[in-house]
């Protein structure tokens, strides 16, 4: 197994990308010890109800279709290094900001400066590490992209379980924790090349380009449905789920998110290398079959269970849930940058991040309703 997870780590690429994946480690802890706690936090630490919380939460949505298509064409045009650092310095003060909410429309205003930054990370960051490595090593890039961000994610995920045991001040001291690792990968990436600038000729494209290509609008739509029933709710509105309808604690919920996590860790390439073959609709398919199976369990504990043993049921609904978003990522990136060209590679990865924020804009808002009733 631990083959498996070291193979990973290839000492090949280039030390550039090394470092980028050193902030990306960073970043993700900072994510992963916030996003599960985000609603619990307008909710049960600032008395929001859950409908406006997860409504609030998915506001950033709409800012966020917009400035990752913005940044799509500026990392195209100035480099996305410069992007994603930009990127990163909001995302600094926005969470700041994010402890001094009190009342529903504070969080509204927040939410939605909130998606400046996310909306611009991931075009640049994606692009940026496209821009650092040869087109033959890309897939090995990505692939340890990957799994270095759900090892932040995870580990955050525990240690903001515990940090978010303490109530309203364990969770103002995770938003302030968060703020100091977008800052962390702001000062790591301004060390690296900006990116291979393109020829001035080879930057008169535009997004009608883009839109002229229908296997990737087919698949863009096909990305905003899977995010909004699957990755959206997962990450959003899980741990309000668990616990408000079954009592599952916060260090639990860091828990489930770790076995989420070292499931992903552990099984990303072995699917990955049997996907090789397969139809990639076909993958896409199945990944969407496990997240329902995996939905299933979550309502089965959350009905018939509460506590620990509802923990447990959820942990193992997370584990099969992880299986499906293995599938998932050795399908829906590496399409994407297959169908692009190169001189619009920036705008296809701005695409499909608007189709991701499209899902996270939906899916806690519809869901965050749900919940409330």
């Amino acid at each position: 197994m631990w083959r498996r997870i070291l193979a990973i780590f290839d000492p090949s690429l280039p030390r550039q990308v090394w470092l980028l994946q050193l902030g990306v480690l960073v970043n993700f802890l900072g994510n992963g010890m916030v996003a599960p706690f985000l609603i619990l936090y307008l909710h049960y630490g600032r008395g929001i109800p859950l409908a406006l919380a997860g409504s609030a939460v998915a506001l950033g949505g709409i800012t966020a279709v917009t400035s990752g298509l913005l940044a799509g064409t500026l990392s195209d045009r100035i480099g996305s290094r410069n992007v994603l650092v930009g990127a990163m310095l909001c995302n600094v003060i926005v969470y700041l900001l994010y402890t001094q909410v009190t009342v529903p429309w504070e969080a509204f205003v927040v939410g939605f400066l909130v998606g400046i930054g996310t909306g611009a990370y991931g075009p640049s960051s994606q692009n940026l590490i496209a821009s650092l490595v040869p087109p033959e090593r890309r897939q090995a890039a990505f692939a340890q992209n990957r799994i270095t961000a759900v090892v932040g994610l995870g580990l955050g995920g525990v240690i903001g379980g515990l940090i978010a045991a303490r109530g309203l001040s364990g969770y103002l001291l995770l938003l302030v924790l968060d703020a100091i690792t977008f800052l962390t990968i702001a000062v790591v990436v301004s060390q690296l090349p900006a990116g291979r600038a393109l020829p001035r000729a080879a930057t008169g494209g535009s997004y009608a380009l883009v839109l002229r290509d229908r296997a990737f609008l087919r698949l863009v739509g096909l990305n905003i449905a899977m995010v909004t029933g699957g990755i959206a709710p997962m990450l959003v509105l899980l741990p309000a789920f668990a616990k408000g309808q079954a009592d599952v604690s916060e260090p639990a919920i860091g828990a489930i998110y770790a076995a989420n996590t070292l499931t992903i860790v552990v099984a990303q390439l072995p699917l990955t290398r049997l996907t090789r073959g397969h139809g990639r609709m076909f993958v896409l398919r199945l990944a969407a079959l496990t997240w329902a199976f995996g939905w299933l369990i979550c309502l089965a504990a959350g009905v018939w269970l509460a506590g620990n043993v509802a923990a447990l049921l959820i942990g193992a609904a997370a584990i099969v849930y992880a299986t499906g978003e293995c599938l998932y990522s050795a399908i829906m990136l590496p399409t994407t940058t297959v169908l692009a060209p190169e001189y619009l590679r920036g705008r296809y990865l701005g695409a499909m991040g608007l189709a991701w924020q499209t899902g996270f804009m939906i899916g806690p808002s519809v869901g965050g309703l749900v919940l409330g009733a």
